[in-house]
């Protein structure tokens, strides 16, 4: 059984690359984003551990000398697909916005585990933050964003930066980064419920045996020591967003506990799915989305 799901995941992730092909046919990279691809934040040769950095070609006399907000992207694909070229369109339009942007790869499940995923996320994170003067990155305007499982992903190793019982449950060593604000699209954070996800998707991620480990009760996204370790979040949704009721609840849980956190959703529209600002970044919709995130960044650090 175990095999037999994993090979779906493979072929998940075939299709998945086919599609993408299809949609890059239509889609057309902007003229004035530099993308520089392909830079490795560890040096083991994986394609899995490189990431990708997007600027604005078109620099004025008041930016030259100015340092640049900085958004480190993490792509979708429910942790078994998915990779940081999907995200290339999403992250040159964030760039147009006046960013500087990462864009993160890490390893997929079934060839590795959540924890892996965890600890790919923090070197990376690292590595972004040692190199911010390479970029003309601003070290104190950091923020963050996901979308799908890449949002579960960096709400979890964003935590882990604050939460020690996380990190040491989970054997990662946190990264050394000051996110100053996270923007969470469809986030996949529910990964144990009882539904399609939940039935098959927890012991590839946490292990067989999970509930009995030290990182069982941080599986659960509303603990309150993972919700008290966040940054200010900004989560998106949609009703015709497939995982809609993971981000709503998952608003519910944490807006107590971190009151400076938005919501921004969408009312029923047949071409607002899920995580539809990445997959369609074309649509007046999902420009409103990233400005609207953008914008509240900004008030995050006055």
């Amino acid at each position: 059984m175990g095999q037999t799901i994993a090979n779906v995941f493979y072929k998940q992730r075939a299709d998945f690359l086919e599609e993408q092909k299809e949609r890059d046919k239509r889609l057309k990279f902007p003229d004035d984003v530099e993308e520089i691809r392909d830079i490795p934040y560890l040096k083991d040769g994986l394609k899995a551990h490189h990431l990708d950095v997007y600027k604005s070609k078109i620099i004025t006399p008041e930016q030259e000398h100015r340092k640049l907000p900085v958004i480190i992207n993490v792509h979708g694909g429910g942790l078994i697909l998915g990779n940081k070229e999907f995200n290339r369109y999403f992250c040159a339009k964030l760039c147009k916005l006046g960013y500087i942007v990462f864009s993160v790869e890490y390893r997929l499940v079934p060839d590795c585990m959540f924890y892996d995923q965890c600890e790919d996320l923090s070197r990376a994170l690292d590595f972004i933050n040692d190199n911010l003067s390479n970029y003309n990155g601003d070290a104190e305007r950091i923020f963050a964003a996901g979308d799908s499982g890449g949002a579960c992903l960096l709400t979890y190793t964003a935590a882990m930066m604050k939460c020690a019982g996380m990190a040491n449950g989970a054997k990662v060593k946190p990264a050394q980064i000051d996110i100053k604000a996270m923007g969470l699209i469809s986030g996949m954070f529910y990964t144990n419920k009882f539904d399609k996800l939940g039935l098959f998707l927890p012991k590839y991620l946490y292990g067989k045996d999970y509930k009995k480990s030290a990182f069982a009760k941080y599986v659960n996204p509303e603990n309150k020591e993972l919700l008290k370790a966040l940054p200010p979040c900004f989560l998106v949704s949609s009703r015709g967003d497939n995982l809609r009721k993971y981000t709503l609840n998952f608003y519910k849980a944490l807006k107590p506990v971190n009151t400076k956190s938005e919501l921004l959703y969408f009312k029923k529209d047949k071409k607002l799915t899920h995580a539809f600002s990445v997959f369609e970044p074309d649509l007046a919709e999902s420009y409103e989305t990233m400005k609207r995130m953008s914008d509240y960044f900004a008030r995050i650090i006055v």
